[in-house]
């Protein structure tokens, strides 16, 4: 019976499609998962940090901004885009008295300022005045070395100049004109004193026609143990949540440092703006430092990317003054020693929209950049940072004109230098159709552009990744059934050098009828591509949820839709604008599936936003290969090399150790029980596959399938080796069976 089971199965290779079957069949399910909760995302709350850069000392965190003057400094909480306007809050060290006896006047020095990348300290005659930015807000302490000279307490007397209004009350508040809860402003929190064996006393805050005063009773100054601190806290206050607004990240990624930078927009108030930028060690997502930019104006609609020749990461963005708009960016080094000044890339004038993609190799030194100007359409060049950071850029160009919107760049254009930009062309009140363009890493144009979408329907917001030669577009398209809902859309280009060299079939990637996907992006993730996506209920518009879904080379899912959140809970209920990178675009040759997505989280309450950070992966660990045993003779070992996971189109079965003359068969079953000789133990195979014998290895392929359905199923491997010299199996002479490897598909 043995030899019988053996040799029913067919003789032949196997497929994705035969095994997906046969599991289909095993797992009695046509229909795809649900989709599946990614862990909790890391949120940006923590960022914190300070850099000097062009001349000037900036601080900031997630709800405020600060600028460090020689003397004094400037505290800008990020009241949010509802805020009837921005409300600077300065604050100037005036005099430090005890009892009658005066110990600086301010004025009357010029203390050394001195930082590192999270606090800035003012050294003065007698006291060090220290910032620490803290994501909390900026920890604000007067450290004294000795114990002050004089009887009586300490004060330390600050002026503090705001159009903020000073509200009625014990606690220090300054809040704009809505007052109340709903005010957004300035709050300084409470003082203690601290001394060198860690004994803290409460002090006492004040306001005086200036300012503030901060003081530590004389009992406290003369039995303290010195080094002494007087610590207050400058916080932001803001509607009903102690946040602010965080809004439209990007990100990029430099394999040098294995670091992610991640970049967004603050909102300051009455339509003031600024950039926030941080590095983070991908290891543990560690915040490294974080910075913000040193430029008059507002800025918003920022990107970034990274030159791989040069390991800088590159910001550009839209500026805004009284002259009007320009596109501005800056370049740094992760470790974050040097960073060029802020240049003007182009303007002013009626620009927006930036794009970017960078260089993933390590022999070229610049990166590409494009954006819409209100007279010539889609316009760009090529920027490049060299070693001494020294930015040079080439001269325009136009790429498209008329009524071109929406543009989108590849992350980079792998080993071959060639890159993909995609745009809508949408005619005033009409449709728009989605069309692709070919540029080398100098941004010269390759071939003709091509329509990769031009159907009746609506399709907006195009997104393109890829490897230099395979390039993934995906798109949000208006649906025929439901014109008020939009699904998203793909299609697979291939590039040669001269241009396009095929388009593909257009690939239903995400569709739920009458449902609003929207907000596509896409990110080349090793071998294969990923795309994320807001997910909008037709029933519920208002609030979407961010999701991530790997897809393969030939444009089929792998797996269901998986989604992030990042804050818990009923108020932050509405994600959206994700951006996802993949770690090859810092290393073209990079042999990772592993990506970083970004995305806004807001409340439903206060309108406020965070930003989460969600490490992604077009491929898991898949899930559990057990070594059952039962092999006899010199069967050799069967091992499995590779995950046994969904879209695991490489996953092999190998054999070691077989004799060099034998002929092996690859036997593949469904977990159950096995059959045996008493000497063997077999698998109940239902297919084989011959399997090529050198010199006692060999490996079969078995390509997995992505769908999400067959998640949980199991198979069982096993090598049958025939003509060997062995004559154990009574029923089988030169018959030996390798141990048996069970798998379970998994993500």
């Amino acid at each position: 019976m043995l030899v019988c089971a053996l040799f029913q199965v067919a003789s032949g290779s196997l497929s994705a499609q035969q095994v997906a079957q046969q599991a289909a069949q095993q797992a009695g399910r046509d229909r795809p998962a649900a989709a599946r909760a990614l862990p909790a995302a890391i949120s940006t709350r923590a960022v914190a940090g300070v850099m000097e850069h062009a001349g000037a000392l900036f601080g900031v965190a997630r709800s405020y901004r600060v600028t460090f003057g020689e003397r004094d400094l400037e505290f800008l909480p990020a009241l949010g885009k509802d805020a009837p306007r921005a409300a600077p809050f300065h604050v100037r060290l005036d005099t430090i008295t005890r009892g009658d006896a005066t110990l600086l006047r301010a004025a009357e020095h010029a203390p050394q300022r001195s930082n590192d990348r999270t606090a800035v300290r003012y050294a003065w005659p007698g006291v060090d005045e220290r910032y620490e930015t803290r994501p909390e807000g900026l920890e604000q302490s007067f450290v004294f070395a000795q114990r002050p000279a004089g009887r009586g307490d300490l004060v330390v007397a600050l002026t503090i100049d705001t159009e903020l209004r000073a509200q009625a009350g014990d606690a220090v508040r300054y809040r704009d004109e809505r007052g109340g809860i709903r005010g957004g402003g300035v709050d300084v929190g409470g003082v203690t004193g601290i001394d060198a064996n860690g004994t803290r006393c409460a002090g006492v805050i004040t306001r005086t026609a200036t300012g503030l005063s901060l003081s530590l009773p004389a009992w406290f100054v003369d039995r303290a143990v010195y080094p002494l601190v007087l610590d207050p806290l400058i916080g932001t206050a803001t509607e009903a949540l102690p946040s602010a607004d965080s809004d439209y990240p990007d990100v990029a990624y430099d394999a040098y440092t294995d670091t992610y930078c991640v970049v967004w927009t603050q909102f300051y108030g009455g339509g003031s703006t600024g950039i926030v930028g941080s590095v983070w060690l991908r290891q543990g997502m560690s915040l490294a430092y974080a910075f913000g930019v040193n430029q008059t104006g507002d800025e918003d609609s920022v990107r970034v990317c990274l030159i791989g020749g040069t390991g800088v990461y590159v910001m550009v963005w839209v500026n805004r003054d009284s002259s009007g708009d320009s596109i501005c960016g800056l370049a740094f080094e992760p470790s974050q020693a040097q960073a060029t000044n802020v240049w003007t890339l182009y303007g002013p004038g009626v620009v927006g929209t930036p794009v970017l993609s960078g260089e993933a190799t390590v022999y070229d030194d610049d990166c590409l950049v494009a954006w819409l100007d209100g007279t010539y359409g889609l316009i760009g060049c090529s920027v490049a940072v060299d070693q001494q950071l020294q930015v040079s850029a080439t001269p325009l160009i136009q790429i498209a004109g008329g009524n071109v919107t929406e543009p989108a760049f590849s992350k980079q254009g792998g080993d071959l230098g060639m890159h993909v930009i995609t745009w809508v062309d949408r005619p005033v009140g009409q449709a728009g159709w989605v069309r692709a363009q070919v540029v080398d890493h100098d941004m010269n144009l390759i071939g003709p552009g091509v329509w990769v979408q031009n159907a009746p329907q609506d399709a907006g917001y195009p997104a393109v990744d890829g490897d230099g030669f395979l390039f993934l577009v995906a798109w949000e398209q208006q649906e025929v059934a439901n014109p008020s809902g939009y699904d998203i859309k793909g299609r697979l280009l291939t590039v040669g050098n001269n241009g396009f060299s095929s388009v593909g079939q257009v690939l239903d990637l995400v569709t739920y009828p009458g449902d609003l996907d929207i907000g596509v992006d896409v990110a080349r993730l090793g071998d294969k591509f990923g795309i994320c996506y807001e997910g909008r209920l037709a029933t519920a518009p208002q609030y979407g949820d961010v999701y991530f879904l790997a897809v393969a080379r030939n444009g089929a899912p792998i797996g269901a839709e998986q989604r992030c959140d990042l804050t818990l809970g009923n108020n932050y209920i509405n994600e959206y604008v994700p951006r996802l990178i993949g770690r090859c675009a810092g290393e073209a040759t990079l042999d990772s599936e592993e990506g970083l997505l970004v995305f806004s989280d807001q409340s439903v309450a206060t309108a406020d936003a965070n930003v989460g950070l969600q490490a992604v992966a077009a491929m898991g660990a898949g899930g559990p290969v057990l070594d059952l045993g039962g092999g006899c003779g010199p069967g050799g070992l069967a091992a499995a090399n590779g995950p046994f996971a969904l879209g695991n189109s490489g996953f092999q079965v190998e054999l070691f150790g077989a004799q060099p003359l034998a002929v092996p068969f690859l036997l593949i079953a469904w977990p159950g029980p096995h059959q045996t000789c008493g000497v063997c133990t077999a698998v109940n195979a239902w297919a084989s596959s011959f399997v090529p014998n050198v010199a006692g290895y060999g490996v079969s392929s078995i390509p997995l399938p992505g769908d999400a359905a067959f998640v949980g199923v199991g198979l069982e491997f096993q090598f049958a080796s025939f003509l060997v010299n062995y004559v154990g199996c009574p029923l089988a002479p030169g018959l030996a069976l390798s141990n048996i490897v069970q798998a379970t598909l998994d993500y």
